[in-house]
């Protein structure tokens, strides 16, 4: 695999891509969760249709909590003017439905949230808590934000309602600004080049400049958000199509809708929607809603 460059898109198109990558790379992974790879091989073989099941029984096209608490940002910007009290309102609504699959820090931050209240205390800031629980959703400001103070300060906040640890704030930072890059028509060399000027942590900088020339067999798909960001950066420098690259990372099994969620949402901006598959798409039951929520991100970024 090679880096791809040049792919002429418009804005409503990368938009589209990058929300209907998370849900897309979250449904196909989702049936692998926790796997390993021998038993995704004795078990599956190549995993590559949309299929459900998995460890929680999920419906085919299902979204997880990778997608729900995508779908809890985007609809805080979707909705009247953006504040930080209505992602975390949207979060904890989600919490309270008792959600079958919910991460450890996750879990933590929004019960704190609901007995304080506050959504500026409520992530955790240890060193045990650096999941990719907040990276995995992050894609809506990104996507909703070019002003770059703006993006960045809502990146930092988001992710700190639940991940306020500098690895996750940074990865998110990060994130989103290769994603805002790409929506401007950078090139992918290009918009890592951008989100290389920002002061990140020392961890954030080795994903960033992860070996694009890696064999997929060697990149680990834990929960650990750097493991999950250079899976993402990774992607995004091969020059096979949405699906091959999807479908090699999520068959790594461990965490694999969630990093097939935060891969799939930098590969569908940089490629566009139409580069994700249609039979799968067309069996995402967040897609409707994410499609239809494209036109207003589009005015947000003016």
């Amino acid at each position: 695999m090679m880096a791809m460059e040049g792919v002429e898109l418009d804005l409503g198109e990368r938009i589209a891509g990058g929300l209907l990558g998370v849900a897309a790379g979250d449904a196909l992974g989702s049936t692998l969760e926790f796997m390993s790879p021998a038993r995704i091989r004795r078990e599956h073989g190549v995993h590559s249709e949309i299929t459900g099941g998995g460890a929680f029984g999920w419906r085919p096209g299902q979204g997880t909590d990778d997608t729900d608490l995508t779908w809890a940002v985007l609809a805080a910007y979707l909705d009247g003017p953006f504040s930080l009290d209505k992602a975390a309102d949207n979060m904890l609504d989600w919490f309270h439905t008792g959600p079958r699959d919910i991460g450890g820090a996750t879990a933590e931050a929004l019960g704190r949230l609901h007995r304080t209240g506050d959504p500026r205390t409520s992530g955790a800031t240890r060193g045990s808590s650096c999941g990719n629980g907040s990276l995995m959703r992050c894609i809506p400001t990104a996507l909703a934000r070019g002003d770059p103070a703006v993006r960045r300060r809502e990146l930092a906040e988001i992710s700190a309602i639940t991940h306020a640890h500098v690895q996750c704030t940074d990865s998110c930072l990060a994130y989103g600004e290769v994603v805002n890059a790409l929506i401007e028509g950078a090139e992918v060399h290009e918009a890592l080049a951008a989100a290389r000027e920002l002061n990140l942590h020392r961890r954030v900088r080795e994903a960033l400049d992860i070996d694009m020339g890696l064999p997929v067999d060697s990149l680990p798909t834990s929960g650990y958000v750097i493991d999950s960001l250079g899976c993402a950066i990774w992607a995004i420098q091969q020059d096979a199509g949405f699906e091959e690259v999807i479908v090699a990372l999520v068959n790594r099994g461990d965490d694999s809708d969630t990093t097939g969620a935060i891969a799939g949402g930098l590969v569908g901006v940089s490629r566009g929607v139409d580069a994700i598959p249609a039979r799968w798409r067309s069996k995402l039951e967040y897609h409707d809603r994410l499609v239809a929520a494209v036109p207003r991100l589009v005015a947000l970024r003016g």
